[in-house]
């Protein structure tokens, strides 16, 4: 995972996303986003494998049109004193979904260099 961060560029994202997997939907907020994947907060510490395959539903209006996307998780961490966090791969093959993937992070793109130059 290591070269996967390092591969693309990352973005703070502060939204509520909904997480199927198996017959159950959790409910997460993200902390970053990328073309390669997401980070999630597991607030409730719902179990979930590395490895597993799940549906991620991203709504997000001021940035696109709602969508779902499919990930595999590739990282699992349990809550401690923090809350557990749940890193997703993008696996999905549909391309209206990648499509509204890549609007969420060129609108991110051009809001953080509006900061920048602001």
């Amino acid at each position: 995972m290591t070269d996967e961060r390092r591969r693309h560029e990352r973005f703070e994202l502060l939204a509520r996303i909904d997480l199927r997997h198996s017959s159950a939907t959790e409910t997460c907020v993200t902390i970053n986003i990328s073309a390669g994947g997401v980070l999630l907060r597991n607030d409730r510490n719902f179990a979930v494998a590395m490895g597993d395959r799940v549906r991620i539903g991203i709504d997000a209006p001021e940035l696109a049109p709602a969508f779902t996307i499919d990930a595999i998780i590739v990282r699992a961490v349990e809550a401690t004193t923090k809350p557990g966090l749940i890193g997703a791969m993008w696996a999905s093959s549909d391309a209206a979904a990648s499509a509204a993937l890549n609007q969420v992070l060129w609108n991110l793109r051009k809001l953080r260099a509006a900061r920048a130059d602001g």
